[in-house]
C-alpha cells in the first residue's frame, strides 16, 4: 500500500512537471499563475469529494502546510528572504518570530488544549444547570449508562506507528502496540468493568486494527490487541477488531452498520432518554468533532476522553518554578499548538462536509459525559 501510494506521488510529480515543461514553451508564464491556481482548486475539490483517498490527503497536508505555525513561519522567513540576504523584509521576521515563539510557549499551548479538551464537559455541565433551574423534577437527570450497548475505542491503526518522540508516523510490520494506544484500551478496559457494574452488557468496537500485512500477519496483530483489553477483564467475545483508525466518519458508518445487523439502531420515534447509548472512548482534544459526528447521525454517545494534555496542576513550593518553566518556549509546546491547530482545521472540514451538526451560538447537539 505504501509503495502503491509513492508511486502515485511520483507519476502525480512527473506528470505535472512534464505539463508544465509543455506550458513553459508555448504559454506566457503570466498566465501559468492561473494555471497553478486552477491546480490547488482541482486538489481542493477532490479533497471534498474522496478526502479518504491517499494520495489527496498526502498533497492536502503540503498545500495546508501554510495554515501551521511552523508552516506559517517558514512560508514567511522565505518570502522575506526573496530578495536576498541583504534586503531582508524586517517586519515578516518579526511576525514570523512571533508565531514561532507564542506557539512554542506552554502555557499558550495548555491554554488551547486544555479550552479543546474541556468543551464537551463545559458544554454539558451548562447544560445540566440550565436543566436543574427549570426542568421538573420528577424529569430523571443522571446518564442511563444502563442503556449503553456499545463502546467505540478510537485510535490509530496500530501498525502504523509514531514513536515516543512524535516523529512523523512510518509503517512497521513488526511493532509492538504503540503506549499511547495501550493506555487508552486500558482504559476502555475500566470503563468497561463500570458499564458492566451498571447493569449494561456492550460490545467493544476498536478501530485501531492493522492494515498492512497479509491475513496471517493481520490476525497476529489483532491477538495483541484482544490481549490488553482481555488483561482487563473485557471478555474476547466482546471484541470486535476495524480498522478505520482516526477516521471518524468512517468509524460512524462502520458503527451504523454493526448496530443495524444486531438490530440495535434506536427507532426515531424513541424518547431521548430511552435512546440506546454509545460509550465513546477517543483523545480529548478531539472528543467534540468526535462526539458531535456521532450525535449528527442520530447516534447517542456517553463520551470517555482520554490523553489529556492540558490539564496541569502543581502544588506546594515547586508552583513558581512550573510557572517560570510554562513561559520558555519548548519544542513539546510547539508540538502541542500544532496537534491543537490540526483538529481546528479538521472540525472546519467537517463542518463543512455537513458531518457536524448545526449551530447558533453554540453547537445543537449536547454530548453525554460518563460520572466521574
Amino acid at each position: 500500500m505504501v509503495l502503491t501510494l509513492l508511486t502515485r506521488i511520483l507519476v502525480w510529480a512527473a506528470v505535472g512537471l512534464i505539463i508544465w515543461y509543455v506550458l513553459l514553451r508555448f504559454i506566457p508564464r503570466a498566465f501559468l499563475t492561473w494555471f497553478g491556481g486552477a491546480i490547488i482548486l482541482t486538489l481542493i475539490v477532490l479533497a471534498f469529494i474522496d478526502p479518504n483517498d491517499e494520495t489527496i490527503g498526502t498533497i492536502w497536508k503540503i498545500i495546508s502546510l501554510p495554515l501551521t505555525p511552523l508552516g506559517a513561519t517558514v512560508g514567511l522567513l522565505t518570502f522575506a528572504l526573496v530578495d536576498g540576504f541583504k534586503k531582508v523584509k524586517g517586519r515578516q521576521v518579526a511576525v514570523a518570530l512571533a508565531i514561532l515563539v507564542v506557539a512554542s510557549v506552554p502555557l499558550f499551548a495548555r491554554t488551547l488544549v486544555n479550552q479543546a479538551e474541556q468543551a464537551v464537559r463545559v458544554a454539558y455541565e451548562t447544560q445540566q444547570g440550565i436543566c436543574a433551574d427549570v426542568c421538573p423534577a420528577d424529569i430523571p437527570t443522571d446518564i442511563p449508562l444502563s442503556r449503553v450497548s456499545l463502546m467505540v475505542v478510537l485510535g490509530e491503526n496500530m501498525d502504523v506507528v509514531t514513536p515516543a518522540d512524535d516523529f512523523p508516523s512510518r509503517v512497521d510490520r513488526g511493532v509492538e502496540i504503540d503506549p499511547v494506544l495501550v493506555s487508552r484500551l486500558n482504559s476502555s478496559a475500566t470503563l468497561y468493568q463500570r458499564l458492566r457494574q451498571n447493569g449494561s452488557n456492550p460490545s467493544v468496537l476498536v478501530t485501531a486494527g492493522p492494515v498492512f500485512g497479509d491475513d496471517e500477519e493481520e490476525a497476529q496483530k489483532e491477538q495483541r490487541l484482544r490481549q490488553v483489553l482481555t488483561a482487563g477483564g473485557v471478555p474476547p467475545e466482546v471484541i470486535v477488531i476495524d480498522d478505520t483508525g482516526m477516521d471518524v466518519r468512517a468509524t460512524v458508518r462502520e458503527v451504523e452498520d454493526f448496530l443495524e445487523e444486531r438490530n440495535l439502531l434506536t427507532d426515531d420515534d424513541v424518547p431521548q432518554r430511552n435512546a440506546n447509548r454509545i460509550a465513546l472512548v477517543a483523545p480529548a482534544i478531539a472528543m467534540r468533532r468526535t462526539a458531535l459526528t456521532f450525535e449528527n447521525e442520530g447516534l447517542q454517545v456517553v463520551a470517555w476522553p482520554t490523553n489529556l494534555y492540558g490539564s496541569s496542576e502543581t502544588t506546594g513550593d515547586d508552583d513558581t518554578l512550573a510557572l517560570l518553566s510554562d513561559l520558555v518556549p519548548s519544542v513539546e509546546a510547539l508540538r502541542l499548538t500544532t496537534r491543537y491547530w490540526n483538529e481546528v482545521l479538521t472540525s472546519f472540514y467537517y463542518f463543512l462536509r455537513g458531518w457536524l451538526p448545526g449551530f447558533d451560538v453554540r453547537w445543537n447537539e449536547i454530548v453525554e459525559l460518563v460520572p466521574e
